[in-house]
């Protein structure tokens, strides 16, 4: 299994925060207009409304494809899936929801979280570590994951062929 890297998982982050942000926009646009236009009661049930629907666009996104499929939108697009390292399966709705919130610690780690995968065998942030998450390339495997150890360069000259006989 090949670990997805880090350019993938941050441009696919990107396509996934855009989306959400579109949808964020126009609630903020809905909303002042109806402060603007309407007011009172009327206004402040259009503007929950437009913030519950930027909230849904995010949660059936990052929670609910990704936790059924491996995929949201945007790891769609960059065909790689996010999976339980145990057993190669997407990580179910609920698990995504706590992944998403457990995002705090790479943030509050002054960004270190967010460059782990540099130096992380399995290419994990924290909040994949805490919930034993990995991204790999390609469809969610549905077997346990096996990352091959790195292979240390052939010293200069030696041809491990001629070695061997």
């Amino acid at each position: 299994m090949v670990v997805a890297p880090w350019s993938k998982r941050a441009l696919a982050w990107l396509i996934d925060m855009h989306v959400s942000m579109i949808a964020l926009v126009l609630a903020y646009v809905v909303s002042t207009w109806g402060t603007n236009n309407i007011g009172g009661g009327v206004a402040v049930a259009i503007t929950t409304v437009a913030y519950v629907i930027w909230y849904m666009v995010g949660f059936v996104n990052r929670c609910i494809l990704m936790g059924r499929t491996g995929q949201s939108w945007g790891r769609k697009f960059f065909d790689i899936s996010l999976v339980n390292e145990a057993h190669g399966k997407p990580i179910g709705v609920w698990k995504a929801f706590v992944r998403e919130n457990t995002h705090f610690l790479d943030y509050f780690s002054l960004g270190y979280g967010w460059f782990r995968p540099f130096r992380d065998r399995k290419g994990q942030t924290l909040a994949d570590y805490f919930n034993k998450t990995m991204t790999v390339e390609g469809k969610p495997p549905l077997q346990p994951v096996i990352v091959a150890e790195r292979v240390a360069a052939p010293e200069a000259g030696h041809n491990p062929l001629q070695a061997a006989l």
